[in-house]
């Protein structure tokens, strides 16, 4: 999407700039947030960062999460900063509806920058939209499009281990299909040394919690669940199975790529019981389209083969729905796609 001219001069003279990304935050969103904080604050400008819901647990390691302000904890000093702020981030998200009203109305359209990459977005700055599909993270089109180009030389260590962190987890460490030779050669920019490339892998990927394993070992025992005649797993996950367990839902973020990683499978869903609705994760190989599927629901949208969806209904209910929509609107389409990614583990398109 081509953007209006003068976002440079906008960020030039901007004395305070506020950054927002979405609920629920990943790696992409904190990775997006920081990166920001780390090369405006570099020179010398005040920056507030804002989130919906506070940083998950596994992101806590990114010099500069204490910086973040969270909505539903500090309100009215997010409101104060919005009051003063001269210009506007928003990132690693394309629809209003995704923030609450209040935090929503504090942003202005027409001193926003927004950068995204989520295929199912629209546009929400009236002059400066960065809307890149093609990147495999929002971290990513920040970088190439408008911090690197801004900045002109090599970003601050800390604002390119923020933004490498929100490549590393939205490719699943830069394997998911999303991956292209411009992503890698972003990547490759990111860790000039000196970089602390092995510290990000650990904290990102390998450091688990003992409980966490068991809890995670426990839902897939018990509760999975395959679709008859279907590469299709699904896992439903009951809030009195998180409490007798003492978890968090971060706890189970993981399972739908581990379940996704089974032998016979190219569709995982994991169904969440929140107060408010179940909460669903998809995850899917080759073709197969997630954030279609996800549009099927109450509410959904994401990725080809990540997305996530929402049913205001009961679990048992959630799981009856979902598995009348596989097997009655999908089963030929997953059988096909099954096909077709099998073929393409053969290597026979390259041969």
């Amino acid at each position: 999407m081509a953007c209006s001219s003068g976002w440079k001069k906008a960020i030039d003279e901007a004395k305070h700039i506020v950054c927002v990304s979405h609920p629920k935050p990943d790696g992409d969103a904190i990775g997006s947030l920081l990166g920001l904080y780390h090369t405006f604050t570099s020179v010398g400008k005040r920056v507030t960062l804002v989130l919906p819901d506070p940083v998950p647990n596994y992101l806590r390691f990114l010099p500069g999460w204490t910086t973040i302000q969270i909505w539903t904890e500090s309100a009215d000093a997010i409101c104060r900063a919005a009051e003063t702020a001269d210009l506007f981030f928003c990132v690693d998200f394309g629809r209003w509806d995704r923030l609450p009203s209040e935090l929503k109305d504090l942003i202005r359209p027409d001193r926003l920058i927004w950068v995204d990459h989520h295929a199912d977005s629209e546009p929400l700055s009236t002059c400066w939209n960065f809307w890149r599909a093609e990147a495999a993270a929002t971290a990513e089109a920040l970088y190439s499009e408008v911090l690197g180009p801004w900045y002109g030389a090599t970003l601050p260590l800390l604002a390119r281990v923020a933004l490498y962190t929100g490549m590393l987890t939205d490719t699943g460490g830069f394997r998911f299909r999303s991956v292209t030779p411009h992503t890698l050669r972003v990547a490759a920019e990111l860790i000039t040394p000196p970089f602390p490339l092995e510290a990000i892998h650990y904290y990102t990927f390998q450091r688990k919690k003992l409980s966490s394993l068991r809890l995670q070992s426990h839902l897939i025992h018990t509760y999975l669940r395959r679709i008859e005649g279907l590469p299709v797993a699904l896992l439903p996950i009951s809030a009195q199975v998180m409490q007798e367990f003492g978890a968090s839902w971060e706890e189970v973020e993981t399972l739908p790529n581990q379940i996704l990683a089974l032998e016979d499978t190219l569709l995982s869903i994991v169904l969440k019981e929140y107060p408010e609705g179940i909460r669903i994760s998809l995850r899917s190989l080759g073709e197969f389209p997630c954030h279609e599927l996800a549009q099927r629901f109450d509410v959904g949208g994401g990725h080809r083969n990540a997305a996530g969806a929402t049913l205001y209904r009961s679990l048992e209910d959630a799981i009856t729905f979902t598995e009348t929509l596989i097997k009655t609107d999908y089963a030929n389409s997953l059988l096909e796609h099954y096909r077709a990614f099998l073929a393409k583990l053969e290597l026979q398109e390259y041969q």
